[in-house]
């Protein structure tokens, strides 16, 4: 029934139509439609699901964090083969998530004056009446002192055993981890504690 109604109801329109062309107005103004269409509710957002944050963001971080790391350029890597990435190491993963979680820790450290780059590619703790009045606080520096170090220590072999073939000469990751530090010096900030290659302890300047 209905559909009759409406069929007779568009002859009508249309018939209204034809002679409103005839007069020079729009032939489809007035044509009545039997088909409603209902676009879906569409909602624009800039926030990235969880999925995609992790997938595309963190570890794509972690990635990129890792290949600075291991493509430092050293007589391994130049002698052994190519810059080494991540690909599915997971101890290499892990390092690198330890390091990504002690970076703001560290970097007020060294704001403090309590922690300085080493040349060996180690984070080293520098005296600090702060700290040193305090065995809370310097327990808790070296703790994250000690987690960080370990995790650079784990990044240098696994980086040097990936470059080569077998287990990593300790005289390779020893090099590995000086070109390290000597990165580490050029990107430190101005007053930031780093020890020269001869071993003395300066501020950068």
């Amino acid at each position: 029934m209905n559909t009759r109604l409406c069929l007779i109801a568009v002859l009508v329109a249309l018939s209204a139509v034809l002679s409103a062309c005839a007069s020079g107005k729009s032939c489809l103004a007035d044509v009545p439609s039997c088909l409603e269409i209902s676009p879906p509710d569409i909602h624009l957002t800039g926030e990235k699901t969880v999925i995609e944050r992790q997938i595309v963001g963190d570890y794509r971080e972690l990635e990129r964090d890792a290949w600075i790391v291991s493509s430092v350029k050293t007589d391994v890597a130049r002698s052994r083969g190519p810059a080494v990435v991540m690909g599915g190491d997971e101890a290499l993963l892990r390092a690198v998530k330890i390091r990504e979680f002690n970076e703001e820790k560290i970097r007020t450290y060294k704001d403090d004056g309590a922690v300085g780059e080493a040349n060996s590619g180690m984070v080293a703790y520098m005296s600090q009446k702060k700290y040193d009045s305090d065995a809370a606080l310097k327990a808790a520096l070296m703790r994250v002192l000690e987690d960080e170090n370990a995790a650079r220590r784990t990044i240098f072999e696994r980086s040097v055993a990936r470059a080569g073939s077998g287990e990593p000469a300790s005289r390779d990751v020893v090099t590995f981890g000086a070109a390290f530090a000597e990165e580490q010096a050029a990107l430190a900030r101005k007053n930031d504690w780093i020890q020269n290659t001869t071993g003395k302890w300066v501020r950068k300047k």
